[in-house]
């Protein structure tokens, strides 16, 4: 850390800011290379579907168990305020404490409960410029989906940034100084990359995305697939955000593949009512908390509910519990505010929905409706 760090003053709730910032964002989705105005195309099914069979469990460990997950306790790193100095010049840093981040096993009898003939495992491949990107598997509750897919480029994956720490934050971002860029086009959320599993050639991905849109979080946009769109650039990201802010609105575009990923049933879901009527829908890899009275203002000022939200555990009809994230853990995925108020959160273990017993949101009690 600088030595010039005793020198600046920073209150608790702009740290608290930053380290919401590094880690889950509260922030609505919103798509990746939004300026470009694409020409619309005629969508076809790129795969026959097929059931999770033959996957000897390592898919589903890798979506939700501990293969090539670390656990971390919870940690400080020096956080650098990018573009801010001191008066001598030096960068201004400040010491964020992240949370704890575990992970467990997959118990394969109750995976095949949960999820069996609810994924796609038939791969799905495009190809931009010198990038391919292979579609392996897609599981969807109506609230979040989650997908499993590689990216491959000779000479290795230049365009992504990803480490570990972006894997305990907010995931991997695609870098504004090249010119490949892709999405999912009915939900966003975190990349998260095995670091064991992957070669500097080949990226072993995992998605974890909340849908887009009230009308995409009740399920009735996502039908029989989602879309996939790679694009190669004539130009760097950056160089088209400057083109596009004088003026310039075509010609961005050097090659585009827009393909369907067929996905199967949605998971099952629960109901879950506190005492004042709101809800909890759940299914085994997501949480949609639906509200705006679980909690009253702060000292008579209005605030949104998720600025509150400081816990949520789930408790088992055995008595067992899993912090999905409290002040010291982020045992979630991916969280996201939605419009309606209140949050959609991606696990990051498949949760036994038959056995939950109650959750807990800070001191409010959610049960079994």
């Amino acid at each position: 850390m600088k030595d010039t760090f005793d020198k600046v003053k920073m209150d608790e709730s702009r740290k608290d800011n930053i380290r919401r910032s590094l880690t889950n964002s509260k922030a609505k989705t919103e798509h990746l290379g939004i300026k470009i105005a694409a020409a619309a195309a005629v969508l076809c099914i790129a795969a026959p579907l097929a059931v999770n069979a033959a996957t000897g469990g390592e898919l589903i460990d890798r979506l939700w168990g501990n293969s090539g997950k670390t656990n971390t306790t919870e940690h400080t790193i020096t956080y650098i305020d990018e573009g801010k100095v001191d008066e001598n010049g030096n960068d201004i840093s400040y010491p964020i404490t992240l949370p704890a981040v575990e992970y467990v096993d997959v118990d394969p009898d109750t995976a095949d409960r949960l999820i069996s003939g609810r994924i796609t495992t038939e791969p799905v491949t495009c190809t931009v410029g010198d990038v391919t990107f292979t579609i392996e598997s897609v599981v969807r509750d109506g609230m979040g989906v989650v997908v499993a897919y590689t990216i491959e480029q000779e000479g290795g994956v230049d365009f992504l940034e990803y480490d570990q720490l972006s894997n305990e934050g907010k995931g991997a971002w695609q870098r504004d100084d090249h010119n490949i860029e892709y999405e999912f086009m009915e939900c966003g959320g975190k990349t998260w990359v095995d670091l064991e599993r992957s070669t500097p050639d080949k990226l072993y991905c995992c998605e974890y995305m909340c849908q887009n849109s009230e009308v995409h979080a009740s399920g009735s946009y996502i039908g029989n697939h989602i879309t996939f769109v790679a694009r190669e650039l004539t130009m760097t990201r950056h160089e088209m955000w400057d083109a596009m802010d004088n003026g310039i609105t075509s010609g961005f575009i050097q090659d585009e593949q827009r393909i369907t990923i067929p996905v199967a049933d949605k998971l099952d879901t629960r109901s879950l009512t506190s005492n004042v009527g709101d809800t909890i829908k759940i299914s085994p890899i997501a949480l949609k908390w639906d509200t705006s009275r679980t909690f009253t203002f702060d000292n008579g000022i209005p605030m949104a509910p998720t600025d509150w939200l400081n816990s949520i555990t789930i408790t088992y009809s055995d008595g067992t519990e899993y912090t999905v994230f409290d002040d010291s853990h982020e045992n979630c995925q991916y969280r996201c505010g939605i419009y309606s108020g209140g949050e959609i959160i991606l696990f990051n273990r498949l949760v036994d929905i038959d056995n939950v017993a109650k959750i807990t949101i800070n001191d409010v009690e959610f049960t079994v409706s």
